[in-house]
């Protein structure tokens, strides 16, 4: 260890100690890997709620069928063995012959009908509409499962394998009932939760019977950190072991810093500008019954789309690339080519976006009011991002009443409430399957509702047309809608720049942008 590491150590570890931080020294001969994770987390009732950062945990407790590869190379059996594409509307799941929940109940296929059926009939989750793919789940006989879809869906593999996907034993939920399997949860993961404090601490230890093997790391604990700051003093202190989302400052000293090292890979996430187009959804018109968003008239939600300036954002952010799309780059249906260079080169326009507040009824120089709602910090950068954003906005005859809090207190308070008022800054992933549904007339959420019929109908059709080329095509035109719409305002995707102890571990990270760790193995394993 350096001299320079160890007095920041010492420095530090008063301080952390005075947060309340508990130490995760392993006990004698027992690995553990400690992630710093910026919560909030919710249930571990997997399938009923959306939300990537629970799913992490998640991961690590429940199989499911299938899921992807973590180097984004197509995708891995889990509870099944292998699986085929029967037919146009057929995909047939071979399960794992003598495969366990933790507590012994059998994963077999009555345990897989159960569990899809559920995912995709219970209008109280969240994850519910994603899962009306499914026509029907036929048992075949103990170990095999045939799923049929309502049309041919070109994305079945990557649903099947999402949010949702977990499988949970089904005898011990009814036992229990579902309040107290959320607090005593049972999955067939290669780790088991032993102990957790809500949206705090949550301890996982290897599971002995897990059909692939123990897990080399005896112990994985995920750790609520909501500040960067205090994450980074955690790491050097040694109290966890991986930082999600390294801030720029910090990169170059945890570089340098014997022991540790950055890694950086797509985060699979993206940053977005949520506009208000109606006030039905959410608690708003409960929470400011007299407020009338700017945004409502789509030349003034146009307006601050061209009003950004998504390189510089990108630039402020520390580690993004500019965007309009809401597609990652990766894939082909996120034109990345035609919207990167769209975003850098023609559409940042404050002249434009001038023109257009007049068009709105706006005089010169006399926009509107609105108001920005961002975080701190989630993906990194956010707080900076957001000021950035409101002086561009600003600048061509906005006025910005910009409110920031904390990662915990923006989705209790503006996210998961829906209190968004004229535009909140939101973290998306950006997968081809889901993005569509979000802008159908049925998909409502608590932030907005969108409702055009014609942009409906070319989602619709995008979901079920197998050919690749005509779906691309397709695509054309759905981003035509969503750029001119201007209800999603994308400025750019996200490089993650993670800070991890690679003295102790190996560490790669996901394709996906996941923080789950099946994977880590010991640095001398």
């Amino acid at each position: 260890m350096k001299f320079g590491r160890f007095l920041i150590i010492m420095s530090l570890v008063v301080s952390l100690g005075a947060l309340g931080f508990q130490s995760v020294t392993a006990q004698d001969d027992v690995s553990e890997f400690v992630f710093a994770h910026g919560g909030p987390i919710r249930t571990m009732d997997a399938p009923v709620t959306w939300f990537g950062s629970t799913h992490w945990l998640t991961n690590l407790l429940y199989d499911c069928l299938i899921w992807r590869a973590a180097d984004g190379d197509g995708y891995v059996g889990q509870a099944a063995e292998s699986w085929e594409n029967v037919d146009d509307l057929t995909w047939r799941f071979n399960l794992r012959a003598g495969n366990t929940f933790h507590n012994g109940e059998p994963l077999d296929a009555e345990a897989v009908k159960w569990n899809l059926d559920r995912v995709r009939t219970r209008e109280d989750f969240m994850v519910q509409p994603q899962w009306q793919f499914i026509n029907e789940v036929t048992i075949i006989d103990d170990l095999t499962v045939e799923v049929t879809t309502n049309d041919p869906y070109p994305y079945f593999e990557y649903d099947i394998s999402f949010n949702g996907c977990q499988l949970l034993p089904p005898d011990y939920i009814e036992e229990v009932g579902e309040e107290e399997f959320a607090r005593t949860p049972v999955g067939s993961g290669p780790y088991q939760l032993v102990e957790f404090t809500e949206s705090d601490r949550y301890v996982f230890e290897a599971w002995d019977g897990y059909w692939g093997g123990r897990p080399e790391v005896d112990r994985v604990i995920y750790q609520v950190i909501p500040e960067p700051s205090a994450q980074v003093a955690a790491l050097l202190a040694g109290q966890v072991d991986l930082i999600p989302s390294v801030p720029v400052p910090d990169r170059e000293s945890l570089e340098a810093t014997d022991g540790i090292s950055l890694v950086s890979e797509t985060a699979n996430r993206m940053h977005h500008l949520y506009a208000r187009v109606e006030t039905e959804t959410g608690a708003v018109a409960e929470t400011y019954p007299d407020f009338v968003p700017a945004t409502l008239d789509q030349n003034v939600r146009q307006a601050v789309s061209h009003a950004l300036d998504r390189a510089l954002l990108a630039e402020v952010q520390g580690s993004a690339s500019p965007r309009l799309a809401r597609v990652c780059s990766y894939y082909p249906e996120g034109f990345a080519d035609e919207y990167a260079d769209m975003a850098i080169e023609d559409w940042y326009n404050p002249d434009l976006a001038k023109e257009l507040l007049a068009e709105a009824g706006y005089a010169e120089g006399e926009g509107p009011t609105i108001y920005l709602d961002a975080p701190t910090f989630q993906m990194g950068g956010e707080k900076e991002v957001a000021e950035v954003a409101a002086a561009m906005l600003e600048e061509v005859g906005f006025t910005v009443e910009l409110n920031i809090l904390d990662a915990s207190a923006y989705g209790e308070q503006i996210s998961s409430g829906g209190n968004n008022r004229d535009l909140n800054m939101v973290t998306l992933g950006c997968s081809p399957s889901l993005v569509p549904l979000f802008y159908q007339c049925e998909w409502v959420q608590a932030n907005y509702n969108v409702c055009v019929e014609e942009w409906d109908a070319i989602g619709e059709e995008i979901l079920t047309t197998v050919d690749p080329e005509a779906r691309i095509e397709l695509w054309s035109e759905w981003w035509d809608f969503y750029i001119d719409y201007s209800q999603t305002i994308t400025l750019y995707e996200i490089d993650n720049v993670m800070a991890y102890n690679s003295a102790e571990f190996v560490f790669t990270p996901r394709k996906d942008g996941w923080f789950t760790f099946r994977d880590v193995q010991l640095a001398d394993g």
